[in-house]
């Protein structure tokens, strides 16, 4: 599962935003990722500090290759400026089996146009 969102970064002071056709643009995107943590027998069981780890470099893995595709996509140099990694959730509920623990990383991404874009 990924999600992401857009939108310009704020400067410091009372200017405005700058616009993404400013000489100096900056876009900034934010986008989420799922890992699974594998190797849980019950969904109540707490996952072992290896699986998690598996899990979370996963999570590091996904946010390096996201930075490689935006830079290709938007032709831009692109920076990680944020990676979260939010604490183990289970997804599904009651009705939805199995129930599926995993972790979740958000990601947020600067980029800065190296040629304009027709």
């Amino acid at each position: 599962m990924t999600a992401a969102s857009a939108q310009m970064a704020a400067g410091p002071g009372a200017a405005p935003p700058p616009s993404a056709f400013d000489p100096d643009p900056i876009i900034q995107i934010t986008t989420t990722f799922r890992a699974r943590i594998e190797g849980v027998a019950d969904p109540r069981d707490v996952p072992s500090a290896t699986a998690q780890d598996t899990a979370r470099r996963l999570l590091y893995n996904m946010a390096a290759n996201e930075c490689l595709v935006l830079a290709e996509y938007w032709k831009a140099e692109c920076r990680l400026s944020s990676l979260a990694v939010d604490s183990l959730e289970t997804i599904g509920g009651l009705a939805v089996q199995p129930q599926v623990p995993s972790l979740f990383g958000t990601a947020i991404y600067e980029l800065r146009p190296t040629s304009p874009r027709r």
